[in-house]
């Protein structure tokens, strides 16, 4: 059974709409959420299928110097309706 993948972050408030734009340009990767705007908390969910190719882009966003802190992955077998 499919299940859907929940990458959890924070970042600086300014960063979120660049690391939106960056996330949608790979196609099917994941969608981009922000869950709390004014503490910059952001959620990526993803498919068990494609979270690992979302973490790259995470990783490769981070090593740009996007400060992105205390990152955790969910997995659930509950898809969620986006």
């Amino acid at each position: 059974m499919p299940y859907s993948v929940q990458i959890r972050f924070y970042t600086d408030t300014s960063r979120v709409l660049y690391i939106n734009s960056i996330i949608d340009s790979y196609e099917g990767i994941g969608i981009v959420r922000t869950i709390d705007r004014s503490k910059g908390y952001v959620t990526v969910y993803s498919t068990d299928g494609m979270y690992k190719e979302a973490l790259n882009v995470i990783e490769a966003l981070k090593k740009e110097g996007i400060p992105i802190h205390n990152l955790t992955v969910v997995e659930t077998e509950e898809l969620e309706v986006i």
